[in-house]
């Protein structure tokens, strides 16, 4: 059989823009979601988004975070933690010091990324999940970026 199978060409949304994959995968783009359709063991087809998708929403996540972190440290170090206007932020900088924050921006990477990566992997023919995917990687680097930008602008 030429070509993705029907089930796949309905998910996909454009017939024909598919190409098969020597491992039996097909891999296609979807609008602007690069869509990679897998075999459950039940024989369905489960559209996810592409591995390159995913990594670059992670980095974005972690650099925005990072970029946070480190003005902040620069912030603290030249006016004290009374620069800080987030209470949350402050009130763990003084419990548990520098590592522990940085602990807390890292386990906060961790799981929002780990939502990130199980809502991209979830199968809808409207890609409902892998939309609130970008959603949430949008809100999580906008927090980072606008907290480092607030930092600098102190500093």
């Amino acid at each position: 059989m030429r070509g993705p199978v029907p089930a796949v060409r309905a998910l996909l949304y454009r017939p024909g823009a598919s190409t098969r994959r020597p491992s039996g995968g097909v891999l296609a783009t979807a609008g602007s979601y690069a869509v990679r359709a897998t075999r459950r063991p039940a024989g369905t087809i489960v559209p996810s988004l592409d591995n390159s998708i995913l990594s670059f929403r992670l980095i974005a996540i972690l650099a925005a975070q990072l970029f946070d972190f480190s003005t902040f440290v620069v912030m603290v170090q030249r006016h004290g933690i009374g620069a800080e206007l987030n209470p949350l932020v402050a009130s763990s900088f003084q419990a548990s010091g520098l590592l522990g924050l940085l602990a807390a921006k890292l386990v906060l990477v961790a799981f929002v990324g780990g939502v990130i990566i199980l809502l991209g992997r979830q199968a809808s023919p409207i890609h409902v999940p892998s939309r609130l995917a970008t959603f949430i990687t949008v809100l999580a680097v906008l927090a980072g970026v606008f907290g480092g930008w607030t930092n600098a602008i102190t500093i």
